[in-house]
């Protein structure tokens, strides 16, 4: 079904808008919006389908999902993302940084950005992934069981930090996790502006850690020779220019930011495989195969891992919603979304659409042959948004992403034996991502 209308919208007749609910008068559906932004998605599109519209944050609003909302989302002649972002949203990513640029601004800030994920850079990243992995799950051995949720952040924030930053373990990198703790609860809360609000302390945290990569920036530039993703986006330059100071530190955020929340993927790695014998057993047999110091074209040529890992992105609850507005009026599922809404594109949903068969199942084998899933629409998969990754909006470090998970998952595998102690959790939602409300304890035992 083809869910994008190219016809013109006849002003004297227009089609519908999409069903839904405008909701409280003012606040309209907020609420039940910042408590459970996942389940507010998910429903909205089981009862509704690809497009359905709410009044949040003050705002009329079409929230999209599935593979042509996705096309819809990602075609700048339909959907801006400029002054679409809530301005509380913005502050807490640093200001104008590359999920609000658009056009040709956007292109170039891109540009300078990607220097920190070519494939160069990725191989030189692996070494560190291999020694922050390790030494996360050596803090395991001894212990009767460990809480996955604050180790699994902390892995996060390390690994993403020293291969982009150079920033590394200790008191400094410590602070800055406490600080990223603090801007994520104040993204899902209200922009109260009190001083004890989420919102403030999220803001004065966003302040700090934007001073660190200040710090960061000074002293690569002092000389220092490190191949970390700073060094390569500082030596990038654009018709004889280099990025802008401020605007990389808001750039370092955003990645960090990125590159943080992946601590949620190696939550769901641990369950699932904790769930499943015989998808461990053959998951570990492939990568017990590697040697000690294995590469990233090692890592790349396991076909197991690559769907597992698949997978484990498709289901995760990560990122619920991703930000624009409606540039003209425009079409989706029989439905119009006029010009200058507010349009939430949103990956969960999107990566649980019915173009998956079964989506509700953790199924790697739907990413192998002959069944390929991913291929029954370009933007079928998309865990870290759709388009192109040099141009449009999809994640800049989405392969590093991808990269941090399967090494996480090599290490896993191959050195432990786990399960959990309290059975598969409950998440909580409120959360960005949703955590494991028990913090996920699992007893671990070298191999």
């Amino acid at each position: 079904m083809t869910y994008y209308d190219t016809r013109p919208t006849l002003n004297e007749n227009p089609p519908p808008l999409p069903p839904g609910r405008d909701g409280l008068p003012v606040i309209g559906e907020t609420l039940r919006f910042l408590g459970d932004i996942f389940g507010f998605v998910e429903d909205g599109a089981r009862r509704h389908g690809p497009v359905f519209r709410s009044r949040i944050l003050g705002r009329r609003t079409a929230v999209l999902s599935g593979p042509e909302a996705t096309d819809a989302f990602v075609d700048p002649e339909r959907v801006h993302r400029a002054r679409a972002m809530p301005p509380n949203i913005q502050t807490l990513f640093g200001g104008e940084s590359l999920p609000v640029l658009d056009g040709a601004e956007h292109r170039e800030r891109k540009s300078f950005v990607m220097a920190a994920f070519t494939r160069e850079a990725l191989a030189g990243y692996v070494p560190v992934l291999q020694r922050t992995v390790r030494a996360a799950l050596a803090d395991t051995r001894g212990k009767p069981s460990v809480a996955c949720l604050p180790l699994f952040q902390r892995l996060a924030i390390e690994s993403i930090c020293e291969m982009v930053i150079g920033l590394a373990p200790g008191p400094e990198l410590d602070r800055v996790r406490e600080d990223y703790d603090r801007v994520v609860r104040a993204v899902a809360s209200l922009p109260v502006p009190l001083p004890w609000s989420n919102f403030a302390r999220g803001k004065r945290a966003v302040e700090r850690i934007l001073g660190v990569y200040a710090k960061a920036i000074r002293e690569h530039e002092q000389g220092d020779a490190r191949k970390d993703g700073l060094a390569r986006i500082l030596a990038q330059t654009i018709e004889g220019k280099h990025l802008d100071k401020l605007a990389l530190q808001r750039e370092l955020h955003h990645i960090v930011i990125a590159g943080y929340i992946v601590w949620g993927w190696f939550c769901t790695a641990v369950i699932e495989l904790a769930a499943d014998d015989g998808l461990r057993g053959r998951l570990t047999d492939e990568v017990t195969r590697l040697t000690a110091d294995y590469d990233i074209d090692a890592v790349d040529a396991l076909p197991l891992l690559r769907s597992v890992s698949m997978e484990i992105r498709r289901v995760s609850p990560v990122v619920p919603v991703s930000f624009g507005v409606a540039h003209r009026d425009f079409m989706l599922g029989g439905y119009r979304v006029p010009a200058g809404w507010m349009v939430l594109w949103s990956p969960s949903a999107s990566n649980s659409s019915p173009v998956f068969d079964a989506p509700e199942r953790f199924d790697p084998a739907r990413f192998e042959e002959p069944r390929r899933e991913e291929k029954r629409h370009h933007h079928a998969y998309v865990p870290n948004g759709g388009g192109d990754v040099n141009t449009g909006h999809k994640c800049a470090g989405h392969e590093l992403a991808s990269l941090m998970l399967r090494v996480f998952t090599i290490e896993l595998v191959r050195g432990y034996a786990f399960e959990l102690v309290a059975g598969r959790p409950r998440y909580d939602n409120t959360k960005i991502p949703a955590e494991p409300v028990d913090g996920l304890p699992v007893r671990f035992s070298p191999k």
